[in-house]
């Protein structure tokens, strides 16, 4: 069987496109989900399993009856007959723990230790545990303190001397060493505090309320957690941490931790009225899922009274050690409720410097079975008064209930006294005066900026050197660049810019401008105004080869208006009306170095010039879209829902005399997926048509990059071996899949887990139905995350890339990568 066929098999494996339905999603007792179960049809021998979410989707060939079998380690299995017609069928299907199996497992373990017959009683309690308090809120005093430790050993020691002329030259400051502490302790600490009101609600509905905020220093690296996003339930079979870690732990409490997990009994102590077990928990097997550390059980009521285990390493995305400490006081007959976290992690810096962090959460004032609001959960998820950032001195030393340590006490009197000088008009004059200042390397190299702090404005004039410009057509051109931006206190930004330039070779003047003003900054009200005359690329998203071509290029005089907002949560309608006048650049010299450096064989594109009046407009949705609100701001956290888009654009005839009348449409669907212990998914699916092409002209048509030779990009948007630039007028079909494993693969080969290498795998599908062409490949590769920072990490890939298509042969490529972390986002690019 050839390489097409094998390719194209594995693409209808992966996306089937008749076969009839069955889906759902497999459940405990618990209403928790059961990852990874095995569903077998009994007529077909075949079958799938769960993702780690609980859903499973069943692609069955031909209707019939058919005979359901539900398995999983650790519950009895479930068995249900289906009649399959031509509707897709929902069957949810509820496991039920199997005593005997784990009873057997648990048997064994006994032998040896105790303490599996110990941790066998807590998972058996679990449903009552995880259902102790139908709903609660508490307040959480929260302390964020991060203390760098930095290598001097090469800096010489920094002496003040006082001078003057009524004092004696040379003379020691007394004072130097008392202000060299203060520069040092204000340099080594950066601290947050946070007063919240955290409210929760059967099954998993968290807001938080934040009462009182305060930070001192750079705190763009403390630890938060959000409850969104997880409660660190080890009750749960699983504890997801996307912030922290790249795969979720599966807990020691997990219906299957037996066979994760090795446990020992360390003592048995009785503390006050409370027995307590200590038991050493450590993995079966080192791997990126399993956590090491302390439980302490209490006896009789088997909850647990406190935990203390260390993450691992391999899989955690901004630190080099992660541990957390977990707390529990008794409130009712066998309900505990955590009463303190304490959150412990480092970060080095190379040898340069190390970052200790310490985060730590104090719970009080429980109010179980209160009765909230309706619609008080849903995707809101956080919200921060303003009054939270406006609360004094006299309030925090009333709602701290996790004392400050005598250097952050310090910290944070000196730097509420220098508040009070850096915020004076006085203060912020001189630094401003001396910022405006003009230097000889500003006007030759940096630039020239000068700020307005009353105002918060900014106007920067391009240096010298930023005059010099080149362009693909025509080579060196030059002129001047000036920016504008301002921000207001209700978060509303207005920037300026504009440009215009002389070119060398052809004597052409050239220039761009561009206004934007954000008037809504919850929404994303945002309106922008910009135009121009320069040399465009027909594809601007083309390889980057094809934008150093002077043929892919043409002269455009345009003006274009933009806006978009945020309609309701997660619906996004985005518009724009682009008008120019396109000419071809047949009349321009287009000679350049790149001549030498870049093959063009074709001619620049010959057409007569003419208007266009273009206009889209843009829905996109993403359910469920969960969001944290801030005063003046709305702080997008994501969904476990794909995401949908509907776009029209259209080219009109007669308006301001353009030329064109097409109409365009496409939808897509998009998504990230988080798999559990198996890694992360992205897929993208795409689908459009011109339903109107009276008059569409060539630079209008659907386009498909080329691939970049040597580097990978970004594969859930484009193909990789493609090695031609494609168009269309028709219907096309496109499909985009990766799948990064995050060592699932790898991690029981102890010396591949230690390399820290992962391996990414992925698809993608072209079909052009009416132009008799399709186009698939697949790809396969390693990654590795290095450090460039404390928190920065860069990831670089190798990757095989095979592609086939209907016109050519089969075609092999090997690319690599490089991607830096975006902090903000805490996630890579693809």
């Amino acid at each position: 069987m050839n390489l097409k066929i094998l390719l194209f098999l594995s693409l209808l494996l992966a996306v089937p496109l008749s076969a009839q339905t069955i889906r759902g999603t497999v459940i405990n007792e618990f209403q928790e989900p059961v990852p990874y179960a095995n569903i077998l049809v009994q007529e077909l021998g075949t079958g799938t399993t769960t993702d780690a979410e609980g859903y499973y989707e069943l692609n069955l060939l031909t209707e019939g009856n058919y005979r359901l079998i539900f398995s999983s380690l650790g519950y009895n299995p479930a068995k249900e007959n289906v009649i399959l017609g031509s509707e897709t069928i929902e069957l949810n299907v509820r496991l039920h723990t199997s005593d005997v199996q784990l009873q057997e497992i648990t048997v064994k373990a006994n032998s040896r230790d105790p303490a599996y017959g110990i941790i066998q009683k807590v998972v058996a309690r679990k449903a009552r545990h995880l259902k102790a308090a139908a709903s609660y809120r508490t307040r959480i005093y929260v302390k964020a303190v991060e203390e760098v430790e930095r290598n001097q050993r090469n800096e010489p020691p920094a002496v003040t001397i006082a001078e003057g002329p009524d004092e004696a030259q040379g003379v020691p400051d007394p004072f130097a060493e008392e202000d060299k502490k203060r520069l040092e302790l204000l340099g080594k600490l950066n601290l947050i505090e946070m007063e919240v009101q955290l409210n929760f609600q059967q099954p998993r509905q968290y807001k938080e309320e934040r009462l009182a905020y305060q930070a001192y220093g750079n705190t763009r690296s403390l630890f938060l957690p959000r409850f969104g996003e997880t409660d660190f339930n080890f009750y749960r079979n699983m504890v997801y941490a996307p912030a922290i870690s790249e795969a979720p732990l599966i807990s020691p409490f997990s219906t299957t931790g037996v066979l994760s997990y090795k446990f020992s009994l360390e003592s048995t102590d009785l503390e006050g009225d409370q027995l307590v077990y200590k038991i050493k928990v450590w993995p079966r097997k080192s791997g990126n899922n399993t956590c090491r550390g302390t439980l302490w059980i209490n006896e009789g009521s088997y909850t647990i009274n406190r935990l203390d285990l260390t993450f691992p390493k391999y899989t955690l995305k901004f630190f080099d050690a992660f541990r957390l400490e977990q707390a529990y006081v008794p409130y009712a007959d066998s309900l505990w409720t955590v009463s303190q976290q304490v959150f412990s992690y480092t970060a080095k810096q190379g040898k340069r410097a190390t970052f200790q962090g310490k985060t730590t959460l104090a719970y009080t004032d429980y109010e179980h079975n209160y009765v909230f609001p309706p619609k008080f959960f849903g995707n809101e998820v956080a919200v921060t008064t303003r009054e939270a950032y406006q609360r004094d001195s006299a309030y925090w030393q009333r709602s701290r209930t996790v004392a400050l340590s005598t250097e952050e006490a310090r910290m944070v009197a000196i730097r509420d006294s220098l508040e009070a000088i850096t915020s004076s008009k006085a203060y912020q004059d001189s630094l401003q005066s001396l910022y405006n200042k003009v230097t000889l390397l500003e006007l030759a190299w940096d630039g020239i900026g000068v700020r307005n702090n009353e105002k918060k404005s900014h106007l920067y004039l391009g240096s010298l050197a930023e005059l010099i410009d080149f362009s693909v057509v025509g080579g060196w051109r030059l002129g001047p660049y000036v920016s504008y931006s301002r921000r207001y206190k209700n978060g509303k930004m207005l920037n300026a810019s504009g440009t215009a330039n002389y070119g060398l070779l052809n004597g052409d003047l050239q220039g761009n401008f561009s206004i934007w003003h954000r008037y809504n900054a919850f929404n994303l009200g945002e309106i922008s105004v910009s135009g121009g005359r320069s040399f465009e690329s027909i594809n601007q998203f083309d390889a980057y080869l094809n934008q150093l071509r002077p043929s892919n290029y043409i002269l455009r005089d345009a003006g274009r208006v933009r806006h978009s907002i945020e309609l309701l949560n997660g619906l996004f309608l985005w518009n724009e009306a682009d008008f120019s006048v396109r000419r071809p650049i047949t009349g321009f010299n287009t000679s350049s170095f790149l001549q030498g450096v870049i093959e063009d064989d074709e001619a620049p594109l010959a057409f007569e010039p003419y208007e266009a009046l273009i206009t889209t407009t843009a829905l996109r949705f993403t359910p469920g879209l969960k969001y944290m609100r801030e005063p003046d701001r709305k702080i997008r956290l994501g969904s476990r829902w794909p995401t949908f888009q509907l776009l029209h654009r259209k080219g009109w005839n007669g308006p301001l005399s353009s030329d064109l009348d097409f109409d365009y449409l496409e939808a897509s669907v998009e998504q990230d997926l988080r798999l559990g212990v198996i890694g992360n998914s992205n897929y993208r699916l795409s689908a459009g048509k011109f339903l109107n092409k009276r008059d569409l002209r060539f630079i209008d048509l659907k386009r498909f990059r080329e691939s970049d030779p040597i580097l990978l990009s970004d594969p859930t948007r484009t193909f990789n071996v493609l090695d031609t630039s494609l168009t269309t007028a028709n219907l096309f079909v496109e499909f985009h899949h990766i799948h990064h494993f995050n060592g699932a693969l790898i991690n029981n080969i102890p010396l591949l887990k230690k390399s820290r290498i992962r391996t990414v795998a992925g698809a993608g599908f072209l079909w052009l139905p009416q132009d008799n062409f399709r186009y698939q490949e697949v790809f396969a590769g390693i990654e590795r995350v290095f450090k460039i920072g404390a928190r920065r990490r860069l990831r670089l890939g190798t990757y095989a890339v095979l592609g086939d298509g209907t016109n050519g042969r089969a075609d092999a490529s090997f690319k690599i990568s490089f991607d830096i972390i975006d902090l903000w986002k805490r996630d890579w690019s693809f």
